[in-house]
């Protein structure tokens, strides 16, 4: 009880002294403010990234596999093949993938660079994937205008605008019959999809701003046999893991033995993003930790400049009966309340930059009940990490000395 009655004696006494200097105890405070405020914006943007990452990729269904180029685990998420835009990929492996039991369809798809044009408006970032007419089966967004293309459109030039894209490039005016020319060749646009929310917080770069090529078209169009991706469904009632196996071998064999491309679920998928994405939020929060570093140095040496300033107080408490642990826990608590009010008013600059980046821009920010534990948890250790030196060296004051000090 009596260590209770104590502690409870120290907090009046520092918050007293805390503002007796207001001026100096906010600037001292800044730097905590600016990097707890700083570090839970940032990890908090990463988690909204996170959250919808995964509501697109669950979009798909649950029923699908993908089959990229070269070798990707969670212990090397970055693909050299892939960002090169180097595909061993054939339609010869979509149609040994096609054969195996248990497989609905497989879709080859095609990345293609350079966005679209018409006329002098340009959609620079849309992106441009070749594919079958099948692919309205495996991601069934509803048409504003006109059709998707056909079986028998195969080889001809025509394309599905994402209604972003469409946005872009025509506005409100109809787009349908309209050419738009991608990598100079032009397409005819025979049809347009309606909005799709989910790209929201993409910006232009989700669902909403894609443009879909016949695949035969593209590839006669753009002088490639490329294929990026092989997107495997299978048939109801079977589970895509159990297919992995038996997809691996076709393709394998199609690859004459030579196993240099990865199968993935939907859940590989998302463990090598959050990976990559993990990645991003541990080198954000730690450039962002260099400003509570800075804070906490700026609490410790304020801390010192106080006990030299209060010295002769010091040495009055002493005098009348304050023992070394006294001083030592009322110091260290001015540090610990410092440091703590920082990282509370830096989670509250925190929740409100959130807010604002949430109605402003494409980015919708969660910020989490255990990041705002751990932002409060780094304020308190900061406080004690750079607050024990000061406390010690008021705690070990002569009181003859310190009675003696002008």
């Amino acid at each position: 009880m009596r260590g209770k009655g104590a502690w409870s004696d120290y907090l009046p006494v520092a918050w007293r002294a805390i503002l007796d200097h207001r001026l100096r105890s906010l600037l001292t405070m800044l730097g905590v403010i600016i990097g707890v405020a700083s570090a839970l914006l940032l990890i908090s943007i990463v988690q909204g990234v996170k959250a919808e990452v995964t509501q697109q990729i669950e979009q798909f269904g649950a029923n699908l596999l993908f089959v990229v180029p070269g070798r990707v685990d969670a212990t090397q998420p970055f693909n050299p093949m892939s960002i090169l835009g180097i595909s061993t990929l054939t339609r010869e492996d979509v149609r040994a993938v096609e054969r195996v039991s248990g497989v609905k369809r497989a879709l080859p798809i095609m990345f293609i660079a350079g966005g679209a044009r018409n006329g002098d408006r340009w959609a620079a970032t849309a992106i441009v994937l070749a594919t079958e007419p099948a692919w309205q089966y495996i991601r069934n967004t509803p048409l504003a205008e006109g059709r998707f293309f056909t079986p028998q459109e195969a080889g001809e030039r025509v394309c599905v605008l994402a209604h972003g894209v469409k946005r872009e490039l025509f506005g409100e005016a109809t787009a349908l019959g309209k050419q738009v020319v991608i990598n100079r060749v032009p397409f005819r646009v025979v049809g347009v999809l309606q909005p799709d929310d989910s790209s929201s917080s993409f910006g232009n770069m989700g669902w909403d701003y894609l443009i879909y090529l016949p695949l035969d078209a593209a590839q006669r169009a753009m002088r490639s046999d490329q294929i990026h991706r092989i997107v495997v469904q299978a048939v109801p009632g079977v589970e895509p893991d159990s297919l992995i196996e038996k997809v691996r071998e076709a393709v394998r064999q199609s690859h004459l033995g030579n196993e240099d491309f990865t199968i993935l679920t939907q859940k590989d998928l998302l463990r090598l993003i959050y990976s990559v994405l993990n990645l991003l939020q541990i080198a954000l929060a730690g450039i962002s930790s260099i400003s509570l570093l800075v804070g906490g140095v700026g609490i410790m040496n304020i801390m010192l400049v106080s006990v030299t300033e209060r010295t002769r107080e010091i040495g009055i408490r002493k005098a009348t009966g304050a023992r070394q642990r006294d001083i030592f826990w009322q110091f260290l608590t001015e540090a610990v309340i410092l440091s703590l009010t920082g990282g509370v008013l830096g989670i509250l600059l925190a929740v409100a930059a959130a807010e604002i980046f949430r109605h402003t821009t494409v980015l919708q920010p969660q910020v989490t009940l255990g990041a705002v534990a751990l932002a409060f948890g780094v304020s308190v250790l900061v406080g004690i990490a750079f607050g024990v030196a000061p406390a010690i060296r008021a705690a070990r004051k002569e009181p003859i000395e310190a009675l003696r000090y002008e």
